[in-house]
């Protein structure tokens, strides 16, 4: 069971985020555009129409999965293949608005066809967002925030005013992003731990190989691994205020290697005229404190590229966004993501291998099959159309 449930949850934890974050049908008002893709399906004599349908469902799922990898860079196609399958490709329909059989036919034991299939882009690039494997934030530093729970009446507390007053703090002052790793509050609950221990109790050996499996998984370059809890300082019966005492403790791991990199803690007292009210204060300064704390540690660890805006303008479309974007990656550039597309404009954000725009620029150029004409060099911005 122990191998079963260390091999299975990553998986789970995307696929919940997956979930977690698919758009409603009809949530964005983007028109949709359109991929030639195509299906099969094994041959059925005896049912010839499920066949077809099958087919059908299999050219949708495809014409997902383009526009998916449209906004993913390789590394998260490979490593979150998991994601697509049980999360957007479970339910393809949510992400297509109609299809166009163009041929079909039955070949040997496979039936075959081929479909224009208009997809909701920015619904799928919505989803992948939320999964923290699309966009520009993917590119810059990337924490992922895991909290264990005290046990009862402090949980609640614990996980609002403590991870609140932290992140606020923190990311007023931080360039690191800080993202949720799905399910967090399961650190201490017995589908997370093995050995039946209640939550609050000390957690078994290496949760935190489990949580860094998760947050790989999650394309996060750092995790946050806090704690948080309050105590009664004193009783408050008879003056009717309630002191406390709240301690917070910090560790930073390297997900690539496992390797923790520091370990911070805080402490903070307060009073109040109910002990949840204490409590909740206490908590939320031990929180503030320990970001302050964090903060100059944390820094040292930013990714220092800087990526570049790269507009296009007048694009006909997602087959010709996918060939830009191949021309695009031919550069060998250390990065590549797609942030944004609607009505012919796409934006990617690039991270050159040299700092010199007007060379990058000319580069592109170079590499450039489509027609594009160079329209604007800025600090850290460049612009292309496609003639008219």
């Amino acid at each position: 069971m122990k191998t079963f449930v260390k091999k299975i949850l990553p998986v789970l934890l995307i696929a919940a985020a997956a979930c977690a974050h698919a758009p409603a049908p009809g949530s964005f008002k983007s028109a949709p555009e359109p991929l030639t893709v195509e299906g099969s399906a094994a041959f059925d004599a005896r049912n010839p129409g499920a066949s077809r349908e099958r087919a059908a469902l299999d050219a949708e799922k495809n014409a997902v999965r383009r526009a998916a990898e449209l906004f993913m860079d390789e590394t998260a196609r490979a490593e979150n293949y998991a994601v697509l399958e049980i999360g957007l490709l479970k339910t393809p329909q949510l992400y297509t608005a109609k299809s166009k059989i163009l041929s079909e036919e039955q070949d040997g034991h496979l039936y075959r066809m081929r479909v224009k299939v208009w997809v909701y882009h920015n619904k799928i690039a919505s989803a992948l967002r939320g999964m923290n494997l699309a966009g520009s934030d993917a590119m810059g530093t990337v924490a992922a925030f895991a909290q264990r729970l005290p046990a009862g009446r402090q949980a609640a507390a614990a996980d609002k005013s403590f991870a609140a007053a932290f992140r606020e703090a923190f990311s007023k002052r931080s360039a690191i992003t800080i993202k949720d790793l799905p399910l967090t509050a399961e650190i201490n609950g017995k589908s997370f731990v093995e050995n039946g221990a209640s939550s609050g109790d000390a957690l078994p050996s290496g949760p935190e190989s489990r949580l860094l499996e998760a947050a790989a998984s999650a394309g996060a370059d750092l995790l946050f691994f806090v704690s948080a809890s309050a105590v009664s300082s004193g009783a408050g019966l008879n003056t009717g205020f309630y002191p406390s005492r709240a301690e917070a403790s910090l560790k930073i791991y390297e997900v690539k290697t496992g390797r923790e990199l520091f370990a911070l803690s805080s402490h903070a007292n307060a009073i109040d005229s109910s002990e949840a009210a204490s409590f909740s204060k206490a908590l939320a300064s031990a929180g503030e404190l320990l970001a302050q704390a964090a903060l100059g540690k944390a820094e040292r660890l930013v990714k220092q590229d800087i990526p570049v805006k790269v507009k296009v303008l007048e694009l006909d479309g997602l087959e010709a966004l996918e060939k830009l974007k191949a021309q695009l990656l031919r550069l060998e550039l250390k990065d590549l993501r797609l942030e944004s597309y609607s009505d012919g404009a796409a934006v990617f954000f690039a991270v050159p291998r040299r700092s010199d725009l007007r060379e990058f620029a000319s580069t592109v150029l170079r590499g450039d099959s489509m027609g594009l004409e160079l329209d604007e060099v800025g600090s850290q911005e460049v612009g292309f159309s496609l003639p008219r």
